[in-house]
């Protein structure tokens, strides 16, 4: 939208408004979002990818009303615009939840601009910088922590679960969607297929002892090649959430522990073992290095024994 749109728009008057609302109601946010889900879904993103791009596509649209009086439509969106929002996420997000919804609103008027809706994208505001470190890993000791606690307090299955979501660097996605048939386990070899990974990629993860020990516990012989889901409770088949839920009771003193935290301490394990960054990238299903590279950013611990090598006392 050029500066002579903008300030037309702001002199409007409440007719003209309406008039405008009328003529371009094949435009309106309804059709919109079901448009772009339409897209997404034939571009083969993965279900979850949609539910996320949708959710930030509808906060958007209930802010841009809100604070416009108007009803949504692409053409109304201005650079000022998105300017705002992102100085009003400001005040409640993360720079990650940010760029992510930044992202969001760049996707989606890129697609409004391909099905000749705009005539051009409006200048998307820069990302916020993040602070690399900000991710949460487990150490060592916080590792053994929470496997022994787990041990101690939990089902069978919840072990699994930990221990396959720290030998494997799974999403909490990923794990939910897994069935027997996606475990292959022979003297040769033996796999996890991630069948629709993010962006609905299929990718193959080789399973160390720790994580074989594991699966074979709770039934793998006895339910190879079968469909079931692996992962159930009493409501049927576990979902994010209640992963989610699961983790935070074994939480204890350890901080801002997730199934998220459990797939960096992967990473962070393999980058820390001397594994190379395109392997650690391909292993956790990684679009861009750049993602995997903050693994090597040098934790606190890092740093401490870093210091520790040069110090003369004993």
């Amino acid at each position: 939208m050029n500066y002579a749109h903008l300030v037309a728009r702001c002199l409007m008057s409440v007719t003209d408004l309406r008039k405008y609302r009328k003529k371009n109601s094949a435009y309106n946010s309804t059709r919109c979002k079901n448009g772009f889900r339409r897209s997404l879904e034939e571009n083969e993103r993965s279900p979850l990818t949609i539910r996320n791009y949708l959710c930030d596509l509808d906060a958007f649209i209930r802010w841009f009303e809100f604070q416009q009086k108007l009803e949504f439509f692409p053409d109304l969106v201005a650079a000022v615009d998105l300017l705002e929002y992102k100085r009003y996420l400001s005040h409640s997000l993360k720079p990650q939840s940010i760029n992510r919804k930044l992202t969001t609103i760049k996707v989606f008027l890129n697609w409004a601009m391909s099905a000749g809706m705009i005539p051009s994208v409006p200048k998307i505001p820069k990302v916020v910088k993040e602070n690399r470190r900000g991710i949460r890993w487990l150490n060592c000791t916080e590792q053994h922590a929470l496997l022994t606690r787990v041990e101690q307090g939990g089902q069978e299955r919840d072990l699994v679960i930990v221990r396959l979501l720290l030998n494997t660097g799974l999403r909490v996605s990923e794990l939910c969607d897994l069935h027997w048939s996606d475990i292959k386990i022979t003297p040769k070899k033996a796999i996890l297929i991630v069948q629709s990974g993010k962006g609905a990629k299929r990718r193959e993860i080789p399973l160390n002892n720790d994580a074989q020990s594991a699966l074979i516990e709770i039934g793998y012989y006895k339910n190879r090649g079968t469909v079931i889901p692996i992962f159930v409770g009493q409501r049927g088949q576990l979902t994010p959430r209640g992963i989610q839920s699961l983790i935070e009771k074994y939480k204890g003193d350890l901080e801002d522990l997730s199934p998220h935290s459990l797939r960096h301490t992967f990473c962070k394990n393999l980058i820390d073992a001397g594994v190379g960054l395109e392997m650690v990238a391909a292993l956790a299903g990684h679009e861009s290095l750049e993602t995997t590279k903050r693994y090597c950013e040098p934790s606190p611990e890092d740093l401490a024994l870093a210091v520790a090598l040069i110090s003369k006392e004993e």
